[in-house]
């Protein structure tokens, strides 16, 4: 299938992730009740999202291993200690090229978190880079007679690679993709933002497209746009030039007003409950497309940020924006996305209101910042 051809966009946007996968083994894809036996691998742990993901399957009842890059286990290792003692942590250096079958041993479910994409290389290696990221981990699951995945993709698939759609007031659905081709990405003429999120787009559709190829496979795929939240408590906390969508939070805590993105956010911590969820949702008996979820908290606007931090956050008010900066204004009516189907099939029916996450995001950026040399630039 050609997702853009199959689904004409009608909508908008997009998170800055950093690249990371997990996976886990399922319970009965029939059964919303917890297998206390089961066990959980997870790529690139050393992200926020995965590692919220991750607590919550460990509080679930799944046992954990955890793959990272090398260089980065030791670290990992001290941070978490004894703290939970059904973690396993195991070395893969790149999850679109390596080969996971041990990693995937006595594994029945894989979760595999998505991020931003490295563009360093011609249209043609980021593109592989981008869609392998995805069908590495699927082929191997079939292979390994895994059939339940659980994705994280993006917003950025719902919308033209423009950004256009994000400020013209429609309401994004599952059924809605970004209008691109191969061959426009391949041609090398647009900007970086451009082709962050038409990878995006063609990633998930190569996914999409893998499933419905290999009829043994059930996917799951969760949309979330910007993800902001605190960190995980006893997991350590990432460097400062690894922050993802929070540092957007941080540059407001040197005083200066984040670039004007559209201001659709998730919490960390609801990302997490919809992988759980997700994993627990019968396999889709129609279109496969069925098991597409995106998530929303709303909007949380950098002026509105500013206004609520300095009423609630006295001591930060000399390192905030002043009022009268002159925030960006968006060039039309923000764009909404519909979050029905994550309510009625992951029981998504209430998220973390912007505020929260917004004053934990806060306070867990300035705990870390402790522990840096210095307060970053940004």
């Amino acid at each position: 299938m050609s997702c853009a051809t199959a689904h004409p966009s009608t909508l908008s946007i997009h998170p800055l992730y950093k690249y990371q996968a997990v996976e886990a083994q399922r319970e009965s894809s029939q059964s919303a009740a917890t297998n206390l036996n089961s066990a959980l691998l997870a790529t690139s742990f050393a992200q926020t999202h995965i590692k919220m993901s991750l607590v919550l399957f460990l509080k679930a009842g799944y046992k954990v291993r955890g793959t990272l890059r090398g260089g980065k286990i030791d670290a990992v290792r001290k941070a978490t200690g004894d703290k939970f003692p059904d973690l396993e942590l195991v070395q893969v250096d790149d999850v679109g090229t390596s080969n996971l079958t041990d990693a995937l041993k006595g594994v029945e479910a894989v979760v595999h978190v998505s991020s931003p994409l490295p563009f360093g290389l011609d249209p043609e290696g980021n593109l592989k880079n981008a869609t392998e990221g995805y069908l590495n981990v699927l082929r191997q699951a079939v292979k390994n007679g895994i059939s339940k995945v659980v994705i994280t993709g993006s917003w950025a698939a719902t919308i033209d690679p423009t950004l256009k759609q994000a400020f013209e007031g429609l309401v994004s659905t599952e059924k809605d993709w970004g209008d691109v081709t191969k061959e426009e990405f391949l041609s090398g003429e647009h900007d970086i933002m451009w082709s962050y999120l038409a990878a995006k787009i063609l990633a998930e559709c190569a996914a999409w497209d893998f499933a419905e190829k290999n009829p043994s496979l059930d996917l799951a795929i969760i949309n979330p746009p910007f993800v902001f939240g605190p960190f995980v408590p006893g997991l350590g906390t990432p460097a400062p030039g690894a922050l993802s969508s929070n540092q957007h939070l941080y540059t407001l805590t040197s005083g200066t007003v984040p670039p004007p993105l559209p201001p659709v956010y998730v919490d960390v911590r609801d990302v997490g409950r919809a992988h759980v969820a997700a994993l627990r949702v019968p396999r889709a008996t129609g279109n496969v497309q069925d098991k597409r979820f995106l998530i929303s908290g709303g909007t949380m606007i950098w002026k509105d940020a500013v206004e609520y931090l300095r009423e609630a956050r006295k001591d930060l008010e000399n390192r905030l924006p002043p009022l009268d900066t002159a925030f960006p204004s968006f060039p039309g009516p923000v764009t909404t996305i519909d979050t029905a189907r994550a309510k009625k099939d992951l029981g998504m029916d209430e998220y973390i209101d912007w505020k929260k996450t917004l004053e934990d995001a806060i306070d867990g950026l300035l705990e870390a910042e402790k522990g840096w040399a210095a307060p970053v630039a940004v």
